[in-house]
């Protein structure tokens, strides 16, 4: 019984991110990291902040979210899927550049 125990303390201490959702790993408006679980993205990309984390691939992302090539790598959520809306004013559905080479929509600022 104790390694089951053990098993639900760290997996609900590490957080996490259900598909869609906005929180404090991806989606949340912020100020500066201590708002996020990761890092807080500040610039005209990221109208009001946004928690995300730092990628290399999509590997590094939750699945409802892609690798793009800003800031060195940051997972950002694929659209039309997400409704980029649901972010606040200056978000809209654009095209971006991804890690690795390539366009997909994702919500983004200007």
């Amino acid at each position: 019984m104790r390694p089951l125990i053990l098993f639900a303390i760290l997996v609900g201490a590490c957080g996490g991110h259900d598909v869609g959702e906005i929180d404090e790993v991806v989606g949340n408006a912020c100020a500066d990291d201590r708002d996020c679980d990761s890092r807080c993205y500040r610039d005209s990309d990221f109208p009001q902040g946004f928690c995300s984390l730092p990628c290399s691939s999509d590997q590094d992302c939750p699945s409802d979210t892609y690798c793009m090539d800003n800031h060195d790598g940051v997972c950002m959520f694929a659209c039309p899927a997400f409704d980029c809306d649901r972010l606040g004013v200056g978000w809209d559905c654009r095209d971006r550049g991804r890690v690795g080479g390539g366009e997909i929509h994702v919500c983004s600022g200007d």
